[in-house]
């Protein structure tokens, strides 16, 4: 009996932690209609998308033509073909670049988020976000 109270007592807590379920990811939604978009297609080259969209560009090109953008407090990056199933190289090879840039030019909240081909932001799964 007090080997079975023993085991019992031992496996509570695996019990306990199998039945919880994983936090649930937050998805974003914008609230700044006036938000720089922009949608990484790879680590080299981009696409405005708001407030005004452009056509394809690579990064530092359009980090310098940002300076001439009107001053907006918030900036979107769209991930696109982001692979990792948690933060790690890959991201933080893709954004140190954005995020240096954009807080440059003034921008205070940043957020990243992963692409799934679609232009709307709003719904996609949020990587990271600093204000």
């Amino acid at each position: 009996m007090r080997k079975l109270i023993i085991l019992l007592t031992a496996a509570l807590p695996l019990l306990l932690s199998s039945c919880a379920s994983p936090p649930q990811r937050q998805t974003f939604q914008q609230s700044d209609s006036s938000a720089l978009i922009i949608k990484s297609l790879d680590s080299h080259s981009c696409q405005v998308l708001a407030p005004q969209p452009m056509d394809k560009e690579d990064n530092a090109s359009l980090l310098d033509q940002a300076k001439n953008f009107p001053q907006h407090q918030t900036a979107v990056i769209i991930l696109e073909n982001y692979s990792e199933p948690q933060l790690g190289t890959e991201f933080r090879d893709r954004t140190l670049g954005w995020f240096i840039g954009l807080r440059g030019l003034g921008y205070q909240h940043i957020v990243f988020l992963k692409g799934n081909g679609t232009s709307d932001p709003n719904g996609l799964l949020m990587l990271a976000d600093y204000d």
